[in-house]
């Protein structure tokens, strides 16, 4: 009897260690957008603190240690799909064409939604629903796929 209650307070003292709140300043250059994004869909808190000694503002997100893993992996995904957004933008504003995206991942089309709303030359873009006919060009980023059709 003793045993399970000690069992029992072991695994409340677990849960609410793995249930405490951290703070985590976020990389300097992450825009708005993304930011109101993480709150909203990762359930985190986020607020500008102030450091009296430097006199500086600086963005923190405030969660569980889970919460703040999953938004690190979706800050990196988001930074490196824009990075490659950004170029095949260029690249179609050159050329003068519109580009079609298409994803099998539900996770990767959502995040691919928003990131174009940031890239310039958005107005060429359009994310789809279901795979077009012809051959697209397939581009991974973080282990997922996507594919750009011309």
């Amino acid at each position: 009897m003793e045993i399970d209650r000690t069992i029992e307070n072991e695994t409340e003292i677990e849960n609410e260690e793995s249930e405490q709140i951290i703070e985590v300043p976020l990389p300097p250059g992450l825009p708005q957008s993304v930011i109101g994004r993480l709150s909203c869909v990762c359930d985190i808190g986020y607020e500008i603190k102030k450091d009296e000694m430097m006199d500086k503002e600086y963005p923190i997100i405030r969660g569980t240690q889970e919460q703040i893993d999953y938004v690190k992996d979706y800050i990196f995904l988001f930074t490196e799909l824009k990075l490659a957004l950004r170029e095949i933008s260029r690249l179609a504003r050159r050329f003068k064409t519109d580009v079609k995206l298409f994803t099998e991942d539900d996770e990767l089309q959502y995040v691919l939604g928003f990131a174009v709303q940031d890239v310039s030359g958005r107005d060429r873009f359009e994310v789809l629903m279901e795979k077009p006919e012809g051959e697209g060009e397939k581009i991974v980023i973080l282990e997922r796929e996507f594919y750009v059709y011309l």
